[in-house]
């Protein structure tokens, strides 16, 4: 029992570090030359959820800031659409194993009454 809800905790760590990651990303949107960063979930041998951060090295888009061609800049290659998909995602994540917790947390103490 105390297995899955160290699961269902590792679970709920593993989504707030999503959401924090989303919400770094869609901070930083707008910062020039600005690499977001990715979260990737593995499952850890330990049981649970390790997170892993890269940062995506694909360019963002580039554009003048005048007349000379040498000036071009390049942006962030932050895509707010798929951001708020990772922070949607990231609260479903941590529902869920919230949801979870609650479910364990019940039977135990269903489990521990029946014992008095």
């Amino acid at each position: 029992m105390f297995a899955g809800i160290a699961s269902a905790l590792s679970g709920v760590q593993a989504g707030s570090r999503l959401l924090g990651v989303s919400a770094h990303n869609i901070a930083n949107a707008q910062t020039e030359d600005f690499k977001r960063t990715q979260a990737t979930f593995q499952e850890s041998s330990a049981g649970g959820v390790v997170v892993s951060l890269t940062q995506d090295q694909r360019p963002g888009p580039q554009f003048s800031t005048g007349d000379d061609t040498l000036s071009d800049r390049q942006g962030s290659n932050v895509d707010l659409a798929e951001e708020l998909v990772h922070t949607l995602e990231a609260t479903r994540i941590i529902e869920a194993n919230l949801a979870s917790i609650r479910a364990q947390d019940n039977a135990l103490g269903s489990l521990l009454d029946s014992i008095k």
